[in-house]
């Protein structure tokens, strides 16, 4: 049997001899110093790559300052900055001059700016909230003031008065306040802590649900009268703007009488005071300057509405430009009792379902208009309906009509055609806004476009031509209807951006509508796009 070698007798575990021990003892110093001198290289190399990723971040972040400086928002001026600030202010997020101060120096720099701060939050059952509100007022320095005044019925008169009393050394500034309480006690507890001049006051806000502590409805004796002294002419001369949002409505006049705007909204409630046409005429009566109205009163309210016996009796709105009246539709009997001479927009809602011809309402708007004859442009029903007589007859008395809003009314054929140009009813008329509409179909409306187009006749008729029809949800108003109607006008079966009461509670959705005009008219669409004019 041939000799073993030295590797061999390592490999097969034979018992090697003391040269082969110290030959193996050798070649492992040898690998560990091999070992050594590659973690060396191996460290260098990394203390390398360290530094030249240590290049790249700087790089890197040369790069993002440069970046910055070309993006929109490190190039918006200053005065824009502020007036996103401002914006996101007032759509609630109340802590934004503080959290986009830490965006970047040019952010900050406009956060420090007063508008920034000009509204002032005071929720008095947060936690410092006195402190958080001396900060605010700090920063707001000289600029005009918006004061939000929040209170539950938690918060203690004398928790009201410090805070008042803070805010009353900022009068001057005060721009708009707004009270909003949960009952009519601490309301009365925070408007009787103003005491002063309000030289810059434009507008006023105050909403209470008027319920006690424990949830039930108080009597109803306390109206906020001091609303009329405290905000006069002589102490709030600019004050332009009175919202009042309750459960009660005032049983007395308690409005300043120098006002010209003026939103009352009573909401629902159980409270055994009634709503009547008195009282809401003698709210009204002494407010001659008035030149917008919104009314708004509750569908449920445990008293039924009281119309005025004396059909002769009238309050006189000589300035008045824009009526809103939303309630029960028995509230439309209050029209006869308003002289509106200068009127320009009538918006009549109704919160009640009571189906086709709503007899109330046709004779109360025929008397209001015979009573006031006045210039209306706009007129806007909403779920509010006429009979074909009462249209006809309401369309003779608005030669001056511009636009029409019908929302789920049953408008027919034969009452469009009396529109039809150039000697149709209404010929300054350029709108139409026709929403659930049952009973018209689109061809009649394409056929009034088009006798609109022609603007005089042989005998020196004159009318407006259509500018725009909006048809929303009208089952009779088919996809050819409306590419016609596109051809020769605007057609829009979309909501308004702007000015829609459907858009603002979430009615009108017509996303079905409009994925199967598109399907299925793709290619029409595409061939004529040049000459329709579609709003999607």
């Amino acid at each position: 049997m041939p000799l073993l070698t030295d590797e061999e007798r390592l490999q097969f575990r034979v018992e090697p001899t003391p040269e082969v021990v110290q030959a193996a003892r050798d070649t492992i110093l040898q690998h560990e110093l091999s070992i050594e001198a590659i973690e060396e290289r191996v460290q260098a190399l990394l203390g390398q790559v360290r530094d030249l990723r240590y290049d790249q971040a700087k790089h890197r972040a040369a790069i993002e300052r440069c970046s910055g400086i070309l993006t929109l928002a490190r190039r918006l001026p200053a005065e824009l900055l502020i007036k996103i600030f401002m914006h996101c202010v007032e759509d609630g997020w109340t802590p934004a001059p503080l959290v986009v101060s830490h965006v970047c120096s040019a952010w900050r720099k406009a956060a420090l700016s007063p508008k920034a701060w000009s509204h002032v939050y005071v929720r008095c059952d947060d936690a410092n909230v006195l402190d958080r509100t001396q900060f605010w007022l700090k920063m707001a320095a000289a600029a005009d003031l918006h004061i939000t005044f929040a209170a539950s019925w938690r918060i203690t008169q004398r928790e009201i008065n410090r805070l008042m009393a803070l805010l009353s050394t900022r009068m001057a500034q005060w721009r708009s306040l707004r009270i909003e309480t949960e009952t009519t006690r601490h309301a009365e507890s925070v408007l009787a802590q103003c005491r002063g001049l309000f030289p810059e006051l434009r507008e006023l806000s105050v909403k209470t649900s008027a319920s006690t502590p424990d949830g039930s409805e108080v009597d109803g004796t306390s109206d906020l009268g001091g609303l009329s002294e405290i905000f006069n002419a002589k102490r709030a001369p600019r004050l332009a703007t009175v919202s009042y949002v309750s459960v009660i409505i005032p049983a007395v006049p308690i409005f300043p009488v120098h006002i010209r705007h003026l939103d009352l909204r009573i909401q629902d409630s159980l409270n055994q005071r009634p709503l009547s046409t008195d009282a809401i005429i003698s709210i009204l009566e002494p407010l001659t300057e008035l030149t917008t109205l919104t009314l708004s009163m509750p569908f449920i309210y445990i008293q039924p509405f009281v119309p005025e016996p004396d059909s002769t009796r009238v309050v006189s709105l000589p300035n008045l430009t824009s009526l809103t009246v939303y309630g029960p539709t028995d509230l439309n009997e209050l029209l006869p009792h308003i002289h509106a001479p200068l009127l320009r927009r009538i918006h009549l809602r109704s919160l009640e379902d009571l189906g086709y011809r709503q007899q109330p309402v046709g004779p109360s708007l025929m008397r209001f208009l015979d009573l006031s004859s006045p210039p209306i442009e706009l007129l806007d029903l909403h779920d509010i309906d006429l009979d074909p007589e009462t249209f006809a007859a309401c369309f003779a008395a608005l030669p001056d009509l511009r636009e029409l809003r019908l929302h789920e009314s049953s408008i027919s054929d034969s009452t469009i055609q009396l529109l039809n140009g150039p000697r149709g009813l209404c010929p300054r008329l350029r709108k139409l806004d026709l929403r659930w509409c049952g009973m018209l179909r689109g061809r009649t409306l394409v056929d009034l476009v088009r006798s609109r187009l022609v603007v005089e006749d042989l005998a020196g008729a004159v009318s407006d031509s259509i500018e725009e029809v909006g048809v929303i949800n009208c089952a009779f108003v088919l996809e050819d209807d409306v590419l016609d109607l596109a051809r020769m006008t605007v057609c829009r079966i979309v909501t308004r951006v702007e000015d829609d009461y459907c858009r603002s509670i979430g009615c009108c959705s017509n996303a079905r509508y409009r994925t199967r005009l598109r399907l299925r008219h793709m290619d029409q669409l595409a061939g004529h796009h040049r000459d329709l004019r579609l709003v999607l």
